[in-house]
């Protein structure tokens, strides 16, 4: 009949699950993961072989150093406390490094640093104040405001060092090495009046050292003893300026003070 199914009749599609050969499936997914991590392994060449060319290139290095705030200081001193150099990677520069060497030195009391991706290293310092100098064994030290006995070398341009107090008579850097962190110490007000610091031993006094004043007052003191003993809680040295005109040599002696007028 017309209702019939006719059964010679073959289907438009004809889906058999083993059209696919599972091994052939697998070939392929092995080869399209060989293909990618192919892909990856040049990639990472390609990225080493850019990163080992920026390496070995001078773009990677420092390419300037800019420094400022120096008046006393060659740049090239600065350059070589820092310890930059021409070879160095400035990508692995460490700017609290470079203030810390700085600072190390004992010329340069604050330091800031910066610098960028294109090799350039900026460098801003403030130099240290000198408040004392010395020439022993035909060489020059100074001492700064923070107190440390520094030789003077090629690149610190001291050209006023004869406006600031000199010291004499000593032959043991020690001793001066003691005296500078003392000194530093003392009172600006005192220390502004000294024109001169000389090794004045006495008997049972071995490490004193007499203070000169612009009038030719002296101050003796016991050089461990000096910031102490010139702090404005023992001696108001204002006060005793204008109430002991008529000194002119003031003697410390543990606690006592003894007064010679002058001549």
């Amino acid at each position: 009949s017309e209702l019939g199914l006719n059964m010679d009749k073959k289907p438009d599609f004809l889906f058999n699950e083993y059209d696919r050969s599972p091994s052939r499936e697998l070939i392929e997914k092995s080869r399209r993961r060989r293909k990618r991590r192919k892909r990856r392994l040049m990639l990472i060449g390609i990225i080493l072989l850019v990163i080992l060319g920026y390496i070995v290139s001078p773009l990677s290095k420092v390419m300037s150093i800019h420094v400022t705030g120096n008046s006393q200081l060659s740049k090239d001193l600065i350059v070589k406390e820092s310890g930059i150099t021409n070879h160095t990677y400035h990508l692995l520069l460490s700017n609290d490094t470079i203030k810390k060497k700085l600072k190390k030195t004992g010329l340069v009391t604050k330091a800031y640093v910066t610098h960028n991706i294109l090799g350039g290293v900026s460098i801003e310092i403030q130099e240290a104040g000198l408040v004392a100098y010395m020439e022993l064994n035909n060489k020059t030290y100074v001492v700064t405001e923070e107190g440390k006995l520094i030789e003077v070398v090629e690149g610190m341009n001291y050209t006023s060092l004869k406006q600031i107090p000199r010291i004499s008579g000593f032959n043991d850097l020690k001793a001066v090495e003691e005296l500078a962190g003392q000194y530093a110490s003392v009172p600006v007000t005192i220390r502004n009046a000294v024109s001169d610091i000389v090794y004045y031993p006495e008997k049972g006094y071995d490490e004193r050292v007499a203070l000169i004043l612009d009038d030719g007052k002296k101050l003796i003191v016991d050089i461990e003893d000096m910031k102490d003993t010139l702090s404005p809680s023992r001696f108001n040295y204002s006060a005793y300026m204008q109430s002991k005109s008529d000194i002119c040599v003031f003697s410390f002696e543990g606690r006592n003070l003894y007064m010679t007028k002058c001549e």
